[in-house]
């Protein structure tokens, strides 16, 4: 096995064990004090992280290691770790078990291994570029597209931020015709993982962080799916609009965004704008 995916698994099983110690911490309730609550997720993350840190110094000292929470401005260069203490912390608040931690590794300046990891079922997926993914130690592959009947599309979307949401209930409400299942976990960087594995058919975000991006978007391309923007473009990272599946899933979806306007597309993903007239959906 690649010597840095063996200390990433060590790091992050560590880390995920931190995790499960907490899961049931009183201290951390969805009725206790926003304050209460942010104080504690920060105490945990600062603690998985100062964990993982020194796990991974021990081997490579020369490397950037960087927790995604901190306030200092991320800059990407070669031999730098990347490390997302908690994925879905409203979950994890409210005792749904649908949580996960993650690393991502770049070499020279480009991405080289992603590990996701969910604690509570124990499941580990890996990513090595030109290598494939995999989960528990299992090559996995996208979901393949026979029919649009059965399929499951995941959805993020960012609530604090109501830009996108007219293209978001118009998609819904295609879906829903379509007999699709909907889902909307709470946990972006775990829907891709599955995405990668086959559990769900296609990822479409809204408002996204490029900072939850980049560490499925590896497991995305080693499992044969792509990703795209709402247009079928590249610029998803610019306009937080992201699909995500195999190529003829994402050509279904592209038509059924293509059924508005393109012009209106375009302004929503070029120039941001929004909708200020929610009552008019």
């Amino acid at each position: 096995m690649n010597p840095i995916l063996n200390i990433a698994i060590r790091a992050i099983r560590i880390g995920g064990k931190i995790i499960t110690q907490n899961y049931d911490s009183k201290n951390i309730t969805y009725h206790s004090e926003k304050k209460k609550n942010l104080y504690c997720i920060n105490k945990i993350r600062e603690k998985i992280f100062s964990t993982m840190h020194s796990i991974i110094y021990q081997s490579y000292p020369q490397h950037s290691i960087i927790n995604i929470y901190s306030k200092k401005k991320i800059v990407f260069y070669a031999d730098q770790w990347l490390i997302n203490p908690l994925n879905g912390t409203m979950n994890f608040i409210q005792k749904i078990p649908h949580f996960c931690l993650s690393i991502l590794i770049k070499e020279k300046n480009q991405t080289y291994i992603s590990v996701i990891y969910d604690p509570i079922k124990n499941d580990l997926f890996t990513a090595i570029k030109g290598q494939g993914s995999q989960l528990n130690g299992f090559r996995t592959r996208c979901s393949e597209y026979n029919n649009i009947y059965n399929k499951i599309f995941a959805f993020y979307f960012k609530e604090k931020n109501t830009k996108n949401m007219y293209l978001y209930t118009l998609l819904t409400q295609y879906f829903l015709q379509e007999k699709i299942s909907l889902r909307k976990t709470g946990c972006s960087i775990l829907d891709l993982a599955y995405l990668s594995s086959g559990k769900i058919n296609a990822y479409i975000g809204f408002n996204e962080k490029y900072l939850h991006i980049i560490f499925g978007e590896l497991h995305i391309r080693e499992s044969g799916a792509l990703i795209t923007d709402f247009i079928g473009g590249h610029d998803y990272i610019k306009s937080k609009l992201i699909l995500a599946g195999q190529a003829n899933i994402l050509r279904y979806i592209l038509k059924k965004t293509r059924i508005l306007s393109n012009d209106y597309l375009k302004k929503t993903i070029n120039n941001n704008s929004h909708i200020k007239n929610i009552k008019k959906i």
